[in-house]
């Protein structure tokens, strides 16, 4: 058994042994787990027993257990506290700890948004409702009627709007749902947690394709979950989700649902399946099955890599598998706080729902895509039709139904703004500090992941970029046809409104059958 070297970087630091009672020495490890917790976005990983080039030596049980009681109240001094505690004997007598540190606040908790994808009834919105609820599925779908949004989404058991529900872990890695009375209630799974798992649960019929798009693109997401349920196997529009998410370049792990309906052998068939498709060249990913909780770890360290997908079987059934997926979630760390420098771009905020709420005015839902945004902060929100942008004042802004004073980057909030009214505003819009500029068209690096014929100057898709989704144009095409796997590069126009965009941004098209990834080279006047 051996780790990967430890970095100087990151949220992962190895310590052999802690027994120092030096107070100097101790302060020197309080500041170097305050960098390490700043490096993971509030969470850290200590190893007890490693040395620094990842060799796993151990300690006596006397000596491990001192140093985690040292390392305790060093995370006491830095307002933090140990989460997961986990003892592993190495050989007779010699034993290393693997330890999860989160920073303890009063204020909005750590959150990880994981996006739930895979075909239709493949057991998404049931996994969902067991996790949050604490209850077992009757076989039926009794558990998935508790989190659908609309009454035919529990008529037919399909997802057809993008259902955002939150899963709370306390600092003992307990669930906070279960013992709330309203398991569903945002604001006090909010306040009651030190960690939020956002689970952003996508529409899998075909149909909803451009649902599924949209939250995948529109909600900072920092995981991927694809459930495949074990009686249709990896279908192809789970395929195609595995496909997207893996170019896309975001973690996924995928949990196989219904096991207990099926033998070892269509449960390992199914798994061999997988990596298949994660072998196609463009994926190239490896599988890594979850059995015990010896794997969670190094899961979550292989799959930073963003080469190793994570396997877990489970069924809402019997409960068999869900307590270590719960595990893994209360482990999967945040995305890392980026370095704020003086020059830092403006702020982004890309717009996803408006709302007008009575005695409060304009409200929007949107995702920070970048930067800080702080209530009374003067903005700018647009493009309209014409490509302008108007002024707006920031009256509050609210996480999760709990008012904030500012929110960072990877957070989803609702602003309550003021200079403007709902009627005039859209979904795709922005909203930040500068006053920036719309554009009509643009140059994008395009491949095309699937169409049936060919593709010429002319052609017509539909284009998600962010919570952006509109008609674009092919107006010129480095190559004279474009098939299946080809990559050119395309001058593209907005058919209805300018957006705004930026360069570097990856975007999705499609049109019937027809699915595609780009990236946008330059804004075009």
């Amino acid at each position: 058994m051996k780790y990967p070297k430890e970095s100087d970087t990151g949220k992962i630091e190895y310590k052999l042994l802690i027994s120092s009672k030096d107070e100097n020495r101790l302060q020197s490890l309080a500041t170097q787990m305050k960098y390490r917790l700043e490096e993971g976005g509030g969470e850290a990983f200590y190893i007890i027993g490693v040395s620094d080039n990842g060799e796993v030596l151990g300690l006596s049980k006397e000596q491990l257990d001192e140093s985690v009681n040292i390392l305790e109240k060093i995370a006491n001094a830095v307002n933090a506290k140990v989460v997961h505690k986990r003892f592993v004997e190495i050989k007779k007598g010699k034993y290393i700890a693997e330890l999860l540190v989160r920073v303890f606040t009063n204020k909005i908790p750590i959150q990880v948004n994981v996006a739930v994808m895979g075909h239709v009834n493949a057991g998404k919105s049931t996994l969902t409702g067991t996790l949050i609820f604490g209850k077992l599925d009757d076989g039926n779908g009794s558990v998935r009627a508790l989190v659908a949004r609309h009454v035919h989404e529990v008529i037919t058991g399909r997802t057809s709007s993008i259902t955002l529900r939150l899963l709370g872990f306390n600092n003992n890695g307990e669930i906070v749902n279960w013992n709330l009375r309203d398991p569903l209630d945002e604001a006090e799974i909010t306040l009651k947690s030190s960690k939020v798992i956002r689970l952003i649960d996508l529409g899998g019929h075909e149909r909803y394709l451009r649902t599924t798009l949209k939250g995948l693109l529109g909600y900072e997401v920092n995981y991927v979950m694809l459930v495949v349920g074990a009686d249709d196997g990896l279908s192809a529009m789970g395929k195609e989700h595995l496909a997207v998410a893996s170019i896309l370049k975001f973690p996924v792990f995928i949990v196989i649902t219904k096991i207990d309906k099926y033998s070892k052998e269509r449960i390992d068939g199914i798994v061999n399946e997988i990596k298949n498709v994660l072998k196609i060249p463009g994926i190239n990913r490896l599988v890594m099955e979850v059995e015990t909780e010896e794997d969670l770890l190094n899961a979550i360290l292989a799959m930073r890599t963003k080469r190793v997908v994570p396997v877990f079987k489970v069924s809402n059934v019997t409960g068999e598998g869900l307590n270590l997926l719960t595990k893994f979630l209360n482990m999967l760390p945040p995305k890392p706080k980026e370095l704020e420098y003086e020059n830092a771009e403006p702020p982004l905020v890309y717009i996803d729902e408006i709302y007008n709420v009575s005695g409060v005015g304009t409200v929007v839902l949107g995702s920070v895509i970048r930067g800080r945004i702080s209530t009374n902060d003067s903005c700018y929100i647009g493009p309209t039709k014409l490509g302008e942008f108007k002024q707006i004042k920031i009256k509050s802004i609210q996480v999760n139904r709990v008012f904030v004073d500012s929110v960072n980057e990877g957070t989803i909030a609702t602003f309550a703004i003021q200079g403007v009214d709902k009627e005039s505003l859209r979904k795709g819009m922005v909203i930040t500090s500068e006053r920036p500029k719309g554009y009509k068209r643009f140059k994008a690096k395009v491949v095309v992941l699937h169409h049936p014929t060919t593709i010429r100057e002319g052609y017509v898709a539909t284009l998600h970029l962010y919570t952006i989704r509109q008609a674009v144009k092919f107006e010129k095409i480095s190559i004279t046809y474009l098939r299946t796997g080809d990559t050119a590069e395309v001058i593209m126009s907005f058919l209805y409104r300018p957006e705004y965009i930026e360069k570097g941004q990856i975007f999705v098209f499609r049109e019937g059958r027809t699915r595609g990834l780009g990236i946008i080279l330059e804004p075009l006047d």
